[in-house]
C-alpha cells in the first residue's frame, strides 16, 4: 500500500514537473488574478477620431517601480480618456488599485508617458505624466505628482506640483526622461513634444532654429535650497536643441563613451530621427546623419542595448511594416523614388517602412564617432505591423537580450481600399459612416529569441505571446521577485496585459541571472546614469547603462537585468558613476539582487582612448585629390516600377597599373555618362597627379557608363592598354553607347583608341576579365553581361574575345558561339574569375550574378562547358568574386 502510494506520488510529481517545462516562457493573468483592471478606452466622437486626429490612438505608457517603499514594484499606468491609475504590488501578482486613496489621476488631461523618478531626492519614488491632445493649452499642462509618503495604510499620497518645479510644459508632450547632461550630479529634464500639423510628410526645408511647435525642449535642474527641491529651467536654445521632430521615443545613453550622456528620438512622419551628441559644455549637436545610413519612416519607440555582447550600445526603433504579405499589399503605399531624390534636396534622412536594428560597429578611425550597420532584415526583426513598444532584455536567461514588441491600431486607417473609399466619398459620406469602413484588425505581440549571431528567431507563440491586441505602451520587471523578468502592457479598449515569466519554475538549471540595483548620492538617489560591465567565463561581457526610461512613453523597472544562462559566478564587474568615480566587484554569484552603492566607488575612472590601430588609413585628405564622380539623373523606375535596385548609378570601375613606364602603379577610374574616366599618376612621392589622357570628348557626346575597366597588355608591346565595358541602363537596347573600347598606349601614358578593334556589343555589361584561355601566349577577354535594358531580369549574354592581334593590328573576335554557347542568355552576370578550378593548366570560369548560381564553366583545351556540381545549388543575388587560397593547401 505504501510502495503503491509512493508511486502515485512520483508519478505526479513527474507530471507537474513536465507541466512545468512544457508551458510557454510568459502565461498571461487574468484580471480576476492579478486585480489590475486598467483599460485605456478611447471613445471617437464627431471631432475626435481617426480621420480628424489621426494621433487619437497612440495609447498611454506603462511605469514600475517600487512607489511606497515595500520592495516590490508597483506599476503605473497612464490614460488617455482613461483615468490614468497606480496600482500597489501586494506580493505573488496581486495587486490593488489606490489611485483615489493616493491623490492621483489625470486632472483632465489626456495623459501619454509616464516617467518616474525621484525628483527631489527624498527617497520616494514620484511620477512625471505627460500631456497633449487638448486645444487649450491649460488642459495639457504635464503633472507632477510628488510623493509625499504613504498613509497610515501603506498607500502613498501625491500633491501635483508641475508649476512649482517649472515643468508644467504645455507644449503637447508625448513623454520625457530625466537624466544628468551636465554631470552636475542632479536631474535635468529632456520632454519629448510632438503636435501634428497640416501636412506632417509635406518636404520643406528643415526647422532647425525652435521655431516648428513640434521641437522637444531641455530643461536643465538648478537645486532650490529654500524649497528643498529642484527648479527647472528651458535651456533648449542656449543647448542646441532646436530640430523639429514629430517625437515618440526618446533612450538617454553615452553612445560615444566620452562619459556624457546623449540623447536618441525616434520621430514619426517626415522628420528626422535626431541622435543629439552631448558636447561637453552643455550644447548638443545632431550627429543622426553620420552615424546612421538610414533609419525607420514612421519610427515609434526605441530600445538601446548591447544585443551581441561586445560592449558596444546597439540601437533598435519599431515602425509599421506588417510581416504577412496579404496586410503588405492592403496597407503599404507604393515606393516614390521621388521622396528619395527630395530626402537629399531638403536635407533629411533616408527613410524606409520597417523596424531598424542599429548594430554598433565601433569607432570610426580617428575618430571619437561610432558608425552603425542596419541589420534588421538579416535579424529578421523588420517586420512587426504598427509597432510601439520594443523592449532589449534576456527574457530567458541565455546571456544574450531578446526583443519584444508590442503593436496594433485599432483602426487600419492606412488600408489602400478605405483610402480609395474615402477618396471617393468623403463628400457625401457621413463621418461617422466613413468611421465605420475602416477595418479592424488585431493581431498579437512579437517576441524574438535572440540567437547570439545576431538574428533572432520568431517564438511569439511559443512563449505565449498569442493574445491579439491594441497594445502601445509596455515595461518589464520582476513583479513576482522570482528572478525572472515579468510584463505589463497598456492596451486599447481592453485590459492591461500582466504576464508572468515562468522561466524560472521551469529551468532552474539554465536560468541563472544577476540583478542589480543603484543608490546613489546626492540629487540622484536612483544612481541614473551609471554604467555596469559584467566579466564572466572567460572573455564574456555585458553591459548596462542604467536609465529606465526606454520603448514608448515607458519606465521600466530601475535594475539592471543580467541573464547567466548556466553560470553561476562573476568573475568581475565594474560599475561607473556618474561622478566619474569606479568600483570594481569580484566573484558575484549568481541568482541574486544586489544593490552597488556610489559611496563605495572610490577610484578615479579615466574614460579610455577609443581608436584602436586598424589595417588601412585614410589618406584622401593628405593626397589632396579633388575629384568627384558625378552621375546624371536617371530614374529606371519610370521604365519598370518593379525594379529591386537601380541600375544607371553603380559606382564606377576602378583598375590599377603602371601606364608610363615610371614603374610606380597608378589607377583609372571609369566615368558616368557625359563624364569621361580620368587617370590618377603617382609620384615618387607617393602622391597623385589626376590626368585626362583619353581622346573622348566630355559633356552629351559621351553616352556611355564606364561599367567595367582593365589595364592589361592588349598589343604585346609591354605596356598597358585600356578596356572599358560599358554598361548602365539609360540607353534603350542596341544604342551605340552600349558599345566597349579599347585604348592602346604608346608606353609613355598617351592613349588612342583602337578603331575597329572590338566586335559589335552592343548590350549592357558588369565587367571585364583577361585570361589566355587558349594558351597561345595574349590575353583574351572575358565580358560580363549585366542586363537587357528594359528587360530586367531576362538573361543577358556574356562573351569571350580572342585575342587575334597580329603585325601590330589589335582584333579581338567575338568567338562566344563557337567555344562557349552556353554564355548566351546565361544571366545577369556581375562577376567572373578565370580560375583552374580542377589544377589541370586551363582556366575555366566562375560567374557570379544575380537571381542565378554560381556557374562554373570547364575550359575543355579551349572550350567552355558548365560543370554541374555543388555549386549550382548555391543560387543568389551575387555580386562579385575573390579567389584565394583561403584553407592553405596549395589551390584557389
Amino acid at each position: 500500500m505504501v510502495a503503491a502510494r509512493l508511486t502515485v506520488i512520483s508519478l505526479f510529481a513527474l507530471f507537474l514537473l513536465s507541466s512545468c517545462k512544457d508551458q510557454p516562457l510568459f502565461s498571461k493573468l487574468e484580471v480576476s488574478d492579478t486585480g489590475i483592471d486598467f483599460s485605456n478606452r478611447i471613445v471617437e466622437n464627431d471631432t475626435l477620431n481617426i480621420l480628424d486626429f489621426e494621433y487619437v490612438y497612440n495609447g498611454g505608457g506603462v511605469g514600475v517601480a517600487d512607489m511606497n517603499g515595500d520592495s516590490l514594484p508597483d506599476i503605473i499606468f497612464s490614460g488617455n480618456q482613461a483615468d490614468s491609475r497606480i496600482y500597489l504590488n501586494k506580493g505573488n501578482m496581486k495587486f490593488e488599485d489606490v489611485s483615489k486613496k493616493a491623490a492621483f489621476s489625470n486632472l483632465g488631461r489626456w495623459c501619454s508617458g509616464a516617467s518616474l523618478v525621484d525628483i527631489n531626492a527624498d527617497g520616494r519614488m514620484d511620477i512625471y505624466l505627460t500631456a497633449t491632445t487638448k486645444g487649450v493649452e491649460d488642459q495639457r499642462t504635464n503633472l507632477l505628482f510628488v510623493n509625499q509618503g504613504n498613509d497610515s495604510e501603506g498607500v502613498p499620497t501625491f500633491k501635483e506640483m508641475a508649476h512649482e518645479y517649472g515643468i508644467d510644459d504645455r507644449g503637447h508632450s508625448m513623454n520625457a526622461a530625466f537624466f544628468d547632461y551636465d554631470n552636475d550630479g542632479d536631474l535635468d529634464l529632456y520632454v519629448l513634444t510632438n503636435t501634428i500639423e497640416s501636412n506632417p510628410n509635406q518636404f520643406h526645408e528643415k526647422r532647425r532654429d525652435g521655431s516648428s511647435p513640434t521641437t522637444d525642449r531641455l530643461y536643465r535642474c538648478d537645486w532650490s535650497e529654500g524649497t528643498n527641491h529642484p527648479v527647472y529651467t528651458n535651456v533648449s536654445k542656449e543647448a542646441g536643441i532646436q530640430i523639429e521632430g514629430y517625437g515618440l521615443g526618446i533612450n538617454i545613453c553615452d553612445f560615444n563613451r566620452d562619459g556624457f550622456k546623449d540623447i536618441y528620438i525616434t520621430n514619426d512622419y517626415l522628420t528626422d530621427d535626431l541622435l543629439y551628441i552631448n558636447n561637453g559644455n552643455g550644447t548638443f549637436t545632431d550627429k543622426a546623419a553620420d552615424y546612421f545610413k538610414h533609419t525607420s519612416n514612421s519610427a515609434m519607440g526605441n530600445d538601446v542595448a548591447d544585443i551581441n555582447n561586445d560592449g558596444l550600445v546597439d540601437i533598435v526603433a519599431v515602425d509599421m511594416l506588417p510581416k504577412d504579405n496579404a496586410r503588405k499589399k492592403r496597407l503599404m503605399g507604393p515606393n516614390s523614388y521621388q521622396t528619395y531624390l527630395n530626402n537629399d534636396l531638403f536635407g533629411f534622412t533616408h527613410q524606409y517602412v520597417r523596424n531598424t536594428l542599429q548594430l554598433n560597429l565601433g569607432n570610426k578611425p580617428n575618430s571619437n564617432d561610432p558608425a552603425f550597420a542596419e541589420i534588421s532584415m538579416l535579424s529578421n526583426v523588420a517586420e512587426t505591423d504598427w509597432s510601439w513598444t520594443p523592449m532589449l532584455a534576456d527574457f530567458d536567461h541565455d546571456g544574450f537580450r531578446d526583443l519584444i514588441i508590442t503593436n496594433g491600431f485599432p483602426r487600419d486607417v492606412t488600408d489602400r481600399d478605405f483610402g480609395q473609399f474615402r477618396a471617393e466619398s468623403s463628400s457625401i459620406a457621413p463621418k461617422s459612416y466613413l468611421l465605420g469602413e475602416i477595418p479592424i484588425v488585431k493581431i498579437p505581440n512579437y517576441a524574438f529569441k535572440n540567437n547570439g549571431d545576431l538574428t533572432f528567431k520568431d517564438v511569439s507563440e511559443a512563449w505565449g505571446l498569442n493574445q491579439a491586441s491594441f497594445s502601445n505602451g509596455a515595461a518589464y520587471a520582476d513583479l513576482d521577485r522570482d528572478g525572472d523578468l515579468d510584463l505589463v502592457s497598456n492596451n486599447i479598449n481592453d485590459s492591461a496585459f500582466v504576464y508572468r515569466n515562468n522561466l524560472v519554475e521551469s529551468k532552474p538549471e539554465k536560468a541563472h541571472y544577476l540583478r542589480v540595483a543603484f543608490k546613489g548620492e546626492g540629487h540622484n538617489l536612483n544612481g541614473l546614469g551609471a554604467k555596469m560591465t559584467l566579466y564572466y567565463h572567460g572573455n564574456h561581457t555585458q553591459v548596462y547603462e542604467h536609465s529606465p526610461y526606454r520603448g514608448y512613453l515607458s519606465t521600466v523597472e530601475p535594475v539592471a537585468h543580467f541573464g547567466l544562462g548556466e553560470n553561476r559566478l562573476i568573475d568581475s564587474a565594474t560599475v561607473v558613476w556618474p561622478n566619474g568615480k569606479q568600483q570594481v566587484l569580484k566573484n558575484l554569484q549568481a541568482d541574486q539582487t544586489l544593490t552597488v552603492s556610489q559611496s563605495n566607488a572610490t577610484q578615479n575612472y579615466v574614460v579610455p582612448a577609443q581608436n584602436r590601430a586598424y589595417y588601412f588609413t585614410d589618406l584622401n585628405d593628405s593626397l589632396q585629390l579633388d575629384w568627384k564622380h558625378e552621375e546624371v539623373e536617371y530614374i529606371d523606375f519610370n521604365v519598370q516600377k518593379l525594379l529591386p535596385h537601380k541600375l544607371s548609378q553603380y559606382p564606377p570601375a576602378v583598375s590599377a597599373g603602371d601606364i608610363n613606364g615610371d614603374g610606380l602603379d597608378d589607377f583609372f577610374v571609369g566615368g558616368s555618362r557625359q563624364h569621361k574616366g580620368r587617370f590618377f599618376l603617382q609620384n615618387p612621392s607617393g602622391s597623385f597627379t589626376l590626368a585626362d589622357l583619353l581622346p573622348d570628348k566630355e559633356g552629351a557626346d559621351k553616352t556611355s557608363e564606364d561599367l567595367g575597366t582593365l589595364l592589361f597588355d592588349a598589343d604585346g608591346d609591354g605596356d598597358n592598354d585600356l578596356y572599358i565595358a560599358s554598361g548602365g541602363n539609360e540607353l534603350r537596347p542596341n544604342d551605340l553607347g552600349y558599345q566597349d573600347r579599347l585604348y592602346i598606349n604608346d608606353g609613355k601614358g598617351h592613349f588612342s583608341l583602337a578603331q575597329g578593334a572590338l566586335p559589335a556589343l552592343l548590350t549592357s555589361k558588369s565587367c571585364v576579365r583577361a585570361a589566355d584561355y587558349d594558351r597561345d601566349g595574349d590575353l583574351d577577354m572575358f565580358v560580363a553581361g549585366r542586363v537587357i535594358p528594359d528587360q530586367y531580369p531576362a538573361p543577358a549574354s556574356s562573351y569571350i574575345l580572342r585575342n587575334d592581334t597580329k603585325a601590330g593590328v589589335v582584333k579581338f573576335t567575338d568567338v562566344t558561339a563557337q567555344i562557349a554557347p552556353a554564355l548566351q542568355n546565361l544571366g545577369l552576370a556581375c562577376d567572373v574569375l578565370w580560375t583552374d578550378a580542377d589544377n589541370d593548366g586551363w582556366l575555366d570560369l566562375l560567374i557570379a550574378g544575380e537571381w542565378m548560381p554560381l556557374t562554373l564553366l570547364k575550359n575543355q583545351k579551349g572550350k567552355f562547358d558548365i560543370l554541374h556540381s555543388e555549386l549550382d545549388t548555391k543560387k543568389g543575388f551575387w555580386g562579385s568574386l575573390v579567389g584565394a587560397d583561403f584553407d592553405h593547401d596549395g589551390d584557389t
